[in-house]
Parts: structure tokens; C-alpha cells; sequence
């Protein structure tokens, strides 16, 4: 099954997985800094892989990424991506500092966020696995800083050869003290696309 060949109401249906999924991933999130986070209505739409570098400006704009296949029943990656600037701001909401505390990033860092990353992919997953009664979970995290399109070339590498497009979810992190936007892509092989609508009475 191509996501380019699906109908609106199959579309629709995708669309309320990613928005029950961020909001499950709003609570882990909420959880791990001990105090409320939300993730205003998240923008789901379906994109070429090849087009995810323009929600951050360009391929040549520094983001950093989270990027893990999934294990299960259904195949395929998810990646976290956030420019650079919310990267930063991200790590001080989780160390509980002032925005702009944090002014590079380092290995510290790099592993702060790949653990909050990977609880957000996480949440979404098993937001998923309830709503489609399918066991899947994610395999180990790969962390990367670098610009947009590098980023892109190594998960295209990884799972382009499966997946053309992206399902896709734009928000924003908000808390008392900043708010930075993300995005969630969900990059599911041809066959578990179909899996899932299946599971969801859409096939």
C-alpha cells in the first residue's frame, strides 16, 4: 500500500492516530519533567521523505534528530526532529533551567535528549498499538546533530527504500516557560501501512 494512493477517510483516520498518539506523548513528557507539558493540536499531513528538511527551513539549517526503527508487527522508523535553537531550549526544560542557558550542544546533551526523544516515540507507539490492537515498539535509538538534509540522507539510507512518504506531526512543546517546535515523522513500510489501516476497519 503507497500513502500517496490513500482515500480522505483513510487520511482522516491517520491523522486521529497522530493526534491521540501526541497526546500520550504530552503525559510521558509531563511525567519526565515532573510538572504539566503540552503539545498544542499537532499538524498531521502526509509529505514525501524528501521533503521533511523544508519544515526546518532547509537542508542546510542545524537540527538535531532521534531516529529508531520499529520492532513488532508493524516495520518501518519513527524520527524526532527539532531545529536547532528548540534543541537547545529542549534540554533546559528538561534540566529545569532558563531558556538559553544551554548555548551548544554537547554528548551530555545529545544523550538528555535521545532519552526524552525516545519516551515521546515511545508514548506515540503505544498510542498507536491501542488504537490498531498491533504490538510494536521501537529498537534502539540513533542520535544526530547536523544539518537537515545530511539528517535526511542517512534516514532515507535507512528506510527510503521502503517508504517514500511520511506521516507526519508538526507541534510545539509548551511549558510555564518556553514553547518549541518538533516534529514526529512515522515512516511505515508499505506493508505495515496496510496492517495498520486493516487493524483500524480502513482496508
Amino acid at each position: 500500500m503507497d500513502l500517496t494512493t490513500l482515500t480522505a477517510i483513510q487520511r482522516d483516520a491517520l491523522r486521529e492516530v497522530g493526534s491521540i498518539g501526541a497526546g500520550h506523548a504530552a503525559t510521558a513528557l509531563s511525567q519526565l519533567v515532573d510538572h504539566p507539558v503540552s503539545l498544542e493540536v499537532p499538524t498531521v499531513e502526509v509529505i514525501p521523505i524528501k521533503d521533511v528538511p523544508r519544515i526546518f527551513g532547509g537542508p542546510e539549517r542545524l537540527a538535531i534528530a532521534v531516529y529508531t526503527r520499529l520492532v513488532g508487527d508493524l516495520s518501518g522508523g519513527i524520527l524526532f526532529m527539532a531545529e536547532q535553537e528548540a534543541a537547545l531550549a529542549f534540554v533546559d526544560m528538561l534540566r529545569g533551567r532558563p531558556v538559553g542557558t544551554t548555548v551548544s550542544q554537547t554528548v551530555e546533551n545529545g544523550a538528555l535528549l535521545t532519552h526524552a526523544a525516545s519516551l515521546l516515540i515511545a508514548a506515540y507507539l503505544a498510542a498507536i498499538a491501542r488504537m490498531a490492537d498491533v504490538h510494536v515498539i521501537p529498537a534502539e535509538p540513533a542520535y544526530a546533530c547536523d544539518m537537515a538534509g545530511a539528517i535526511l540522507e542517512v534516514v532515507y539510507a535507512e528506510a527510503g527504500i521502503y517508504a517514500e512518504e511520511a506521516i507526519t506531526l508538526r507541534t510545539a512543546l509548551v511549558d510555564q516557560t518556553f514553547t518549541a517546535d518538533v516534529a514526529l515523522f512515522f515512516l511505515p513500510d508499505p506493508e505495515s501501512l496496510a496492517v495498520l489501516l486493516g487493524r483500524l476497519g480502513l482496508v
